[in-house]
Order: C-alpha cells, then sequence, then structure tokens
C-alpha cells in the first residue's frame, strides 16, 4: 500500500528477517518524489523503543506488534520527512531518543497504533 502526500509517496516493501539480532525490528519502504529517482528507506525500531510504544498503547509487545509498529512508523515519518522537506535518510533508527525530541511525531504513531 501507497501513502502519497503532494511532495511524493511512500510504499511500505515489507519487513526485513533476522534483524532481532541487532534488537530491532526493520521495514522497508520505496520512497518516490516528483522529478527524482524513487529512494529505498529502512526503518529500524530497536526493541527499547517498541516496548515503549507498547505500554503506550496497551498493548502486548509481541514481534507481530513490533512488525506493525515499525510499518506504521515508518510510513508516518516519511511523509512527515517528505512534506516538510526534510532529507529522507537510507537508514533511520528509531529509539527513545528519537521520540522524545519529536513528541509530535511519537504521538500520531501512539494514535495510529492504539487504534
Amino acid at each position: 500500500m501507497a501513502l502519497s502526500t503532494s511532495s511524493g509517496e511512500v510504499r511500505f516493501e515489507g519487513l526485513s528477517v533476522g534483524t532481532e539480532i541487532w534488537g530491532a525490528t526493520q521495514a522497508n519502504f520505496l520512497v518516490s518524489f516528483p522529478g527524482r529517482h524513487a529512494k529505498e528507506a529502512a526503518i529500524l525500531l530497536n526493541d527499547p523503543a517498541a516496548k515503549l510504544l507498547s505500554e503506550a498503547t496497551g498493548r502486548e509487545n509481541t514481534p507481530e506488534f513490533r512488525a506493525q509498529a515499525a510499518a506504521i512508523a515508518g510510513e508516518i515519518i516519511l511523509l512527515d520527512r517528505l512534506e516538510h522537506g526534510a532529507p529522507i535518510e537510507s537508514v533511520m533508527s528509531l529509539s527513545g531518543s528519537f521520540f522524545a525530541e519529536e513528541p509530535a511525531v511519537g504521538d500520531r504513531i501512539k494514535a495510529a497504533l492504539a487504534k
């Protein structure tokens, strides 16, 4: 599924296997920009951040939850970056400090996961 904004499109491409050895869940995306080549981006949701999200949303911190959380977080963060003209990094690691630095984005992720 692809999510669009006037600045581009974010398409979830799936999860990577085996990233639990890094203590994270990896969601992969293709980000398209009008008039430019598409870019692949990976969102790594580390285990402590996943625990923070599960506690904030009252959900059990299972592998399924972490997969859903990484995918939703990636969609929201990448769309936000597109809308604000911020650079799209090839790999973004989401930790507790990311959510502390970006509380508005974190609140949007928590709200989406609470549904």
